[in-house]
């Protein structure tokens, strides 16, 4: 499906119960009247993305309304909603050109609300969806730009933990933006799994996140290798017909072999899926070889 997307929005599928909306589109305003609600564009396991119209600024933005796991109690889900606002203020310090821009950050009721701005443009997943694999040099070009603003968040001590094909936006003009920081976390941090939430989609979680472990930068290299495998290929590396068994495979199962990615990119596909996050390349490795693969298209 290639519809047009928006800042850390999945693409869009009819709507269903979450955990606990709190809007409708176009019948309810928040934040004391400021944003009115336009539409839904989107929602996952972690909330519910919209489009919004600020009436202060007067323009249209994505607002990503944070919903903490269903069946927490009343102090747990209290303290998950304190983390993901921290969590969201904290990926609100990254600037990068690539990176979808989050203006700001408010509490309503009992959500948290990112503010961000309304990005037109495709997901990587619609967008392979759409036009098939893609040639190996351009997928290298993609992993680049990803790795241009994960360096940045990096240097402020942020980890990403969900880098997948529905989280890469793809833009007319070719380049991309990197959305869903508002899951990020600060390295070192506890994570949501203390309150009983999982983060991250199965066949694109590392094998540490699986276990339950510290997320670091190697975390999302493995995302961003699974991403990249997805995008040259046109299928996951570790599909599975369920969550559970996608999990499995993260953890036991090799890659599928790639058939479309040449050799270059093949090597750093396996390099980057390598189950021990010792074994993976560093971002300068990392930089350096899908530079290498880039200048010879």
């Amino acid at each position: 499906m290639a519809r047009a997307t928006t800042a850390a929005a999945s693409r869009p599928h009819p709507p269903s119960a979450p955990t606990a909306t709190l809007w409708e589109p176009g019948t309810a305003t928040l934040s004391a009247g400021r944003f009115t609600l336009l539409e839904e564009l989107g929602r996952g396991g972690m909330g519910v993305v919209w489009r919004a119209r600020d009436g202060v600024l007067g323009r249209q933005v994505a607002i990503k309304q944070l919903l903490p796991p269903s069946g927490l109690s009343s102090d747990a889900g209290g303290a998950v909603r304190a983390r993901m606002l921290r969590e969201a203020r904290a990926a609100a310090q990254l600037t990068h050109q690539n990176a979808v821009t989050i203006h700001d950050v408010l509490v309503d009721e009992n959500s948290v609300l990112i503010v961000m701005e309304l990005v037109k443009a495709v997901t990587l997943s619609a967008t392979v969806e759409r036009d098939g694999p893609l040639p190996p040099a351009r997928v290298a070009a993609i992993g680049l730009d990803t790795l241009d603003v994960l360096s940045e968040a990096y240097d402020l001590g942020i980890v990403h933990r969900d880098i997948k094909p529905a989280n890469l936006l793809v833009r007319t003009d070719g380049s991309i933006k990197l959305a869903d920081f508002g899951i990020a976390r600060f390295q070192g941090d506890p994570t949501l799994t203390e309150a009983g939430a999982i983060i991250g989609t199965p066949a694109y979680m590392a094998p540490e996140q699986i276990r339950g472990l510290n997320s670091s930068p190697a975390t999302d290299l493995w995302g961003l290798g699974a991403t990249l495998f997805y995008a040259v290929e046109g299928k996951p590396a570790f599909g599975r017909p369920s969550p559970t068994a996608a999990m499995a495979a993260v953890l036991t199962d090799p890659p599928l072999t790639p058939h479309r990615a040449g050799p270059s990119l093949s090597a750093v596909l396996t390099g980057l899926l390598a189950k021990d996050r010792k074994d993976r390349p560093t971002s300068s490795q990392l930089r350096s070889q899908l530079a290498g693969i880039v200048s010879h298209r």
